[in-house]
């Protein structure tokens, strides 16, 4: 998890949710379903622009504003244009460090740009070529800290306690070049792409490594970690799509990543004044993981159409995997060592070959309504067991765990399109879960366990004016644990029948916005939603290292409003309105429970102009 982006949006053309295990298509780790944001793409006719300057207060903490801006340049009508877009945040602190007396001590910034060109040299042949890159920089965190195995603050809300204001940096780099070549029925699209992000994070873990230590080290010591997941990943895709060939039409094609990833961990024990390691257990921990993935897949998907309004869709993708991992790998061209002692690198090889499925029928008795019944599978890969000297009945491989999901569903406009409707339930089999489990007292990864989920979701979109727009949806999931193994629950304390952990039960969202002409030149909206989720638990009940802790169900309100005319819209926004304080995950270290909360209400004054 720590390696995967979620770099700060900007310049999007729209985004896509995709339901369901996306395997054929997506391959690897796209079990629940998938997320595109489509960036804009270079206009190779207008010169355009735009941009954009916010400035926010949160309630309780500090001031955050953010500027952005993005440029299209045709370079030759119809051949080629250049986009440029760029922008930098500073997203306000609203967390105190007792400890150091720092207020509002979570800051971010996030600073980054992207340049996208466009090369079409004929009707038929487009190239794109794209560089993004982006930094994070970060300081604390958003943890309350609380009582153990409770949400009752230590001192008050909105506050924890570290020795110091630790900072931590990610930063991604993303280059591709990409050729769309349209043969007529079937079009040929080649992805070229190199992604890199490097991180070094922080953390406080004083109350996790000093009192195993205690008598090694004086007293006050405190203890510092610092990780660094880095990773570069280099993918090619090449694949044909067909418009509909008579009864069929088919998407077929070849992907390839080759995946490198460094995971160096750094516990050092200090003294808090000086900063300078004690004497002994100074550097507790200094170890490496390295690993390589490597994965070839082909992939095709063959709909056929029994008539126009009945077709029947299967996919297939078989995909090879080979994952290359090092334990106790050199950090900074120094020796590993764990709890003072040395520890030599061991290098473990694996390897699989997870093929998932889909099939798909869709019946639309009209064009304004489509039904579906829909069949997939999933898989997250597997790997070596990397601990160097298993101890007997530990897997020597860790399986990839897979799901298959089955779905009903449907998709129907009414009332001349002035409401839309879109449900479906679903049943998803999850099994071979990859858990933490005990072998003969000592925790390793393994597949642990096996889980259901059942449920349902709908929304619905009613314009009962032109401007007007009202929209409900709803959801409701059914997630436990069906099998677990004894090494599974010994380690994580799950249990049959236990629901999954940070999964709510009933998710419900609102939202309604007006617009009023004020004159033939201004315009102005207003809307709002509301937000809430039930109550879900944080572990599992009978976890011992990280005890259950139940998160309160919660809802928020959110008001915008905003004014539009010439090229300008003013707009002011009010987040998380009634102040409410909610969590949305929470960890037990010793004595003590960190609660993830969410931002306090933040107040947002907008301008924006375009060009």
């Amino acid at each position: 998890g720590l390696l995967t982006p979620s770099p700060a949006l900007g310049d999007v053309e729209r985004i896509e949710g995709l339901k369901g295990p996306q395997g054929t298509l997506y391959g690897a780790n796209s079990l629940g379903g998938l997320i595109r944001v489509i960036s804009k793409a270079p206009d190779l006719e207008e010169f355009s622009g735009s941009v954009r300057t916010e400035l926010s207060s949160v309630s309780g903490g500090d001031l955050g504003w953010s500027a952005r801006g993005v440029v299209n340049v045709p370079i030759a009508n119809d051949v080629a244009a250049l986009r440029v877009s760029g922008g930098y945040r500073r997203a306000a602190g609203f967390m105190d460090n007792l400890r150091t007396g720092t207020e509002d001590a979570n800051e971010f910034d996030v600073s980054g740009g992207r340049v996208a060109l466009r090369v079409a040299p004929s009707e038929r042949l487009t190239l794109d070529f794209v560089a993004f890159a982006q930094k994070i920089e970060s300081v604390g965190g958003s943890g309350q800290e609380g009582a153990a195995r409770t949400l009752r603050p230590l001192v008050r809300e909105y506050a924890y306690s570290t020795y110091a204001d630790l900072e931590s940096e990610i930063d991604y780099r993303l280059y591709s070049a990409t050729g769309d070549y349209d043969f007529g029925p079937v079009s040929w699209l080649t992805t070229v792409s190199y992604g890199k992000i490097e991180s070094v994070l922080r953390t406080d873990v004083t109350r996790t490594f000093v009192p195993l230590v205690a008598a090694l080290v004086p007293p006050g010591t405190v203890g510092l970690q610092s990780i660094g997941p880095n990773n570069e990943k280099r993918t090619v895709e090449s694949r044909l799509t067909s418009e509909r060939l008579g009864g069929f039409e088919f998407i077929a094609g070849l992907y390839y990543t080759e995946e490198e990833s460094e995971y160096p961990v750094v516990a050092t024990l200090l003294n808090p004044t000086t900063g300078v390691p004690v004497p002994v257990a100074g550097t507790l921990v200094r170890t490496g993981t390295l690993s390589e993935y490597e994965e070839t897949s082909g992939f095709a998907n063959l709909t056929y159409y029994f008539t126009d309004g009945l077709d029947f869709t299967a996919g297939v993708r078989h995909a090879s995997t080979k994952d290359r991992s090092a334990t106790g790998a050199a950090v900074n061209g120094l020796p590993a060592t764990v709890f003072l002692a040395p520890r030599a690198r061991v290098d473990f090889d694996s390897s699989n070959s997870p093929t998932t499925y889909l099939a798909t029928l869709r019946w639309r008795p009209s064009d304004r309504l489509s039904t579906y019944l829909r069949a997939a599978s999933g898989f997250r890969p597997g790997g070596p067991q990397t601990n160097p000297a298993p101890p007997p009945g530990a897997q020597r491989e860790v399986r990839p765990d897979e799901v298959w999901s089955y779905e009903a569903g449907v998709k129907g406009a009414f009332l001349d399109g002035r409401l839309s409707l879109d449900a479906s339930v679903y049943r998803i089999d999850w099994s071979d879960i990859q858990l933490p489990t005990l072998f003969n007292n000592i925790v390793l990864q393994g597949n642990g366990g096996e889980a259901k989920v059942d449920g349902f979701e709908a929304t619905a979109a009613l314009r009962p004016t032109d401007s007007l727009t009202l929209n409900a949806s709803v959801g409701y999931t059914d997630a436990r644990i069906t099998e677990i193994s004894a090494g599974a629950t010994g380690s994580i304390g799950a249990r049959k029948g236990d629901a999954l952990p940070l999964t709510p039960e009933w998710t419900v969202a609102l939202l309604a916005d007006q617009e009023f002409a004020l004159s033939s030149t201004l315009s102005a909206t207003i809307g709002g939603t509301v937000r809430g989720q039930s109550s879900m638990p944080s572990s599992y009940p009978g976890a011992v290292g990280d005890p259950n802790v139940v998160l309160p169900g919660y809802a928020t309100v959110d008001l915008r409003a905003g004014l539009s005319w010439d090229r300008y819209v003013l707009q002011l926004r009010a987040e998380n309105l009634l102040d409410k304080l909610a969590y949305t995950g929470a960890s037990t270290s010793g004595t003590v429970t960190s609660a993830t909360v969410i931002r306090p209400r933040t107040i947002t004054l907008s301008l924006s102009a375009s060009f």
